[in-house]
Parts: C-alpha cells; sequence; structure tokens
C-alpha cells in the first residue's frame, strides 16, 4: 500500500526545514582559528600555493603562511573555506579515502591563525623579494647564459 500524499508532502516539509536549519547553522558557526599547538606541529605552517582572486598585493605565492600579510591570510582562509564547502557537497576523497574538506578547513583555521599571529607581531612577515616584483630578475642575475647571436626562439 502505497503511503499517503500528505505524509510524503510532510516529510518534504520536514526535510526542506532541516535542510535551512542546517544552512543557517553553518553560517553562523563561528570560524576556526588554529591554536598555537597546532601553528608550531609539523603542518601548522603550509605554504601559500595560490593567491585569492581578490587579492592585489604583492605575490607571497610559495611563502609560508607565517611570511604572509594578515589580509592576505584572512583572503585565503575564506578561499579555503570555499573550497571545503564545495568539497563537502561533491563528497571528495583523498587517495586515502578521507574527506577532503576536512583538510580544507584545517588550512583555514591554520591560515586564520596565522593572521592572528602576524597581527600581533609574532609572525615572519616578509616583504616581496625583488624576484617577485620583477619575474625575469633571475635570468638577469645569471640564470642563464645569454649571447648577441642566439635566438629566443
Amino acid at each position: 500500500m502505497p503511503p499517503s500524499t500528505d505524509a510524503v508532502e510532510l516529510l518534504r516539509s520536514i526535510d526542506a526545514s532541516l535542510k535551512l536549519l542546517i544552512r543557517f547553522a553553518s553560517a553562523n558557526a563561528p570560524k576556526l582559528v588554529a591554536d598555537d599547538t597546532d601553528l608550531d606541529g609539523k603542518y601548522g605552517d603550509p605554504l601559500m600555493r595560490f593567491l585569492p582572486r581578490d587579492w592585489a598585493g604583492a605575490d607571497y605565492k610559495g611563502r609560508h603562511f607565517s611570511e604572509c600579510p594578515a589580509e592576505l591570510l584572512e583572503m585565503a582562509a575564506e578561499t579555503f573555506d570555499y573550497f571545503a564547502r564545495q568539497a563537502e557537497a561533491k563528497n571528495e576523497l583523498t587517495d586515502k579515502g578521507k574527506p577532503v574538506a576536512q583538510y580544507k578547513r584545517l588550512d583555514a583555521a591554520r591560515a586564520r591563525g596565522w593572521a592572528k599571529r602576524v597581527r600581533e607581531g609574532k609572525g615572519r612577515l616578509a616583504e616581496p623579494t625583488p624576484a617577485d616584483a620583477n619575474p625575469h630578475a633571475w635570468a638577469d642575475a645569471g640564470g642563464f647564459e645569454k649571447s648577441d647571436d642566439e635566438v629566443p626562439f
């Protein structure tokens, strides 16, 4: 005997309400900030592997979180949160079968932790190197030999 239409509609309504509550709760949840134990641990100071889309400052790609400005770290944390939501929606797993989203959230928390430390003067904030300002500086510094008779292509 098939379930009555009223019961199915009630279940759909409950399901929609629960989904709405979960979205509301996760949107208003406090953002995690890594503690000193995590930041001082083996994986606590990862490399900045990308620059957030809206970042207009210097290039800190390839630098440790501890060497980046707090504003960049905050933007990266928001980006990691976005990546975590996307990975969760797609149910992405690592090669070892663990959810990718948990690692993205850890990176977000570490970025916030380093942003806090940098603002407190505890980071190792590095100025962009001349190579960051001039991407061809390595060549000018002897990265390769040039001769007048070489054709560049």
